[in-house]
Parts: structure tokens; sequence; C-alpha cells
């Protein structure tokens, strides 16, 4: 039986011999390394995404289950430790790629941290807060590792928490 498939082709010229290669230097450039590109880049936004919501949540639970121990608290004071223990949460969660925030003040170079507390609207009735809502909010600079997309993005978490009740616990002892 002849070969009908095989008598139909043409022969090989020289001018066709790398035709191959340059259709997959061409697919290489304009197609697959843009798509990794864009692969690798969302990626690690979503990764950071998915840390701070986490960092954002572990510190409102911290912040909400906070138990000021002292003497009777000036407003601040309890304030003042809520803070630290929201700050302790946010950076032991973080994520390695994301720096973490120095303090929850709302300050911080690429990370930023801040603490807002709900009603009541005017002046702290109870020094301790208890049952306001308290929102974590962190906020990101990621830059981008490509420049084709742009230079930078800003990723932002918020968590929001009620306090729980509590009572003033003296750090005396009975």
């Amino acid at each position: 039986m002849p070969d009908i498939h095989n008598s139909q082709r043409k022969p090989r010229t020289e001018k066709e011999s790398g035709q191959s290669l340059v259709e997959f230097a061409l697919a290489l450039i304009f197609i697959i390394l843009p798509l990794t590109m864009v692969f690798i880049e969302a990626s690690v936004l979503l990764y950071k995404y998915v840390a701070l919501t986490n960092a954002a949540r572990e510190g409102a639970r911290a912040g909400s289950i906070y138990l000021y121990v002292g003497p009777a608290p000036s407003p601040t004071a309890p304030d003042a430790g809520r803070s630290t223990a929201v700050t302790e949460a946010v950076q032991d969660t973080l994520a390695p790629l994301i720096v973490s925030p120095s303090a929850c003040d709302g300050s911080g170079s690429s990370t930023t941290c801040r603490i807002s507390y709900g009603p009541p609207s005017g002046p702290i009735a109870d020094p301790l807060r208890s049952t306001d809502l308290m929102t974590i909010t962190l906020a990101h600079t990621h830059t981008f590792f490509f420049g084709s997309l742009g230079n930078e993005i800003n990723i932002r978490a918020r968590s929001s928490m009620r306090i729980e009740p509590s009572s003033i616990i003296s750090g005396t002892g009975p």
C-alpha cells in the first residue's frame, strides 16, 4: 500500500529549517514569559492579602480579649496596653514577605497598622471600653517585581470585633 502522506509532502528547503525555532522564540517572548510574570505577581499579591487579613483578624482578637491588670485606670492606660497587645499579635502573625509595623499608631514605612474604636462617639464613659467596637486596619504598599503592571499597589485589610466586657483587676492581689 503506498504511503499517501509521504508522497504529498514537499521537501524542506534551507529557508524553512529554522521556522519552528523562530515560532517558539516568538511565543516564548510574547506569550509564555508575560503570562508567567503575571502569574507570579498575582500569586504574591494574593499571598500578601491573605497574610494581612489574617494578621488583622488576629490583632482584633488580641485586642478584644485584652484584660487590663493594674490600678484604677486613667482613660489612656487600657488603650496603651491594648495597643501593645494588638501590635504584638500583628507582628507575630504577619508573613515574612511583609515588613511588620513597629506600632499600631498609623505610622510606618510600607506597612501601617491603625486601631479605631466605635461607639460611643463622645468622651470615654468606660475606660476599659467594654463592648465597644474595635477595628484594626492594616495597609501595605506592594512594589511590583515587574514594572509592566505599574510601580506599586496598596493592599488593605480590616477586621472589627467587640471588646469583651471586663472589670478592673488590681495588680496587687487579694
